[in-house]
């Protein structure tokens, strides 16, 4: 047997020619479970406007439509060549808002194959562990001090100088974006750091007599 037909040989031996009903039906079970976990994570870490319910039945479909592809393409080589040219043509062009976003559907591809391909303790253990950590990375870092603008409108400079003063003697992070004076009002934008005091901030600020309307935005930004 020469060099040639050895290599042919053991990389038909790694392709089987059956896939059997329950190693179909365990397989994507396997999968499903481990979408439900993902999904799990994806709403406990969510930090979002707008909550996406098309995007969690994406990653519950990603990782059973994944294994079924690993199944498919492990019980035939012609198949399976064929299967990376097609997919090799697809094209996504839905506009992913969040970057975590990719990151899970990321993870219900990987657990999807890991499940089509067998590993199914790799599929529970590695779905686990990441998800722990993804748990606790996203928790710590909404702890945190977040980025927001602070919008003031006032009837004068007095009240946008409180303003400013307010946050120095509270000790936020503060950096001016811009600052616009007509004939209606005066109005200053900061770009602020603070942690979970922000209605205490807001409402002191109403406070001030010659301020009209104080507006705090989500400002996902570098840090200040």
């Amino acid at each position: 047997m020469s060099f040639t037909d050895l290599i042919k040989k053991s990389v038909l031996e790694g392709f089987s020619s059956t896939v059997s009903i329950p190693d179909i039906i365990l397989s994507i079970g396997i999968a499903f479970l481990a979408g439900l976990f993902i999904l799990l994570i994806y709403r406990m870490t969510f930090k979002g406007i707008s909550f996406n319910r098309s995007f969690e039945a994406t990653l519950l479909m990603i990782t059973a439509i994944s294994s079924l592809i690993v199944l498919t393409i492990s019980s035939n080589l012609a198949l399976s060549l064929g299967m990376v040219g097609a997919l090799s043509i697809v094209r996504f062009r839905t506009a992913i808002k969040d970057a975590s976003d990719t990151a899970f559907m990321f993870w219900a591809v990987a657990a999807g194959i890991t499940a089509g391909a067998g590993f199914f303790i790799v599929t529970i253990l590695g779905s686990l562990i990441i998800g722990l950590l993804t748990f606790s990375t996203l928790k710590i870092i909404s702890n945190t001090a977040s980025c927001y603008l602070l919008i003031v409108r006032a009837n004068n400079d007095k009240g946008l100088d409180f303003v400013g003063r307010m946050l120095v003697e509270n000790g936020i992070k503060h950096r001016l974006s811009s600052m616009t004076e007509n004939d209606r009002h005066h109005e200053i934008i900061y770009e602020i750091s603070i942690g979970s005091s922000q209605n205490k901030l807001v409402s002191a600020l109403k406070k001030i007599p010659d301020i009209t309307d104080v507006t705090l935005v989500d400002c996902r930004n570098t840090p200040i």
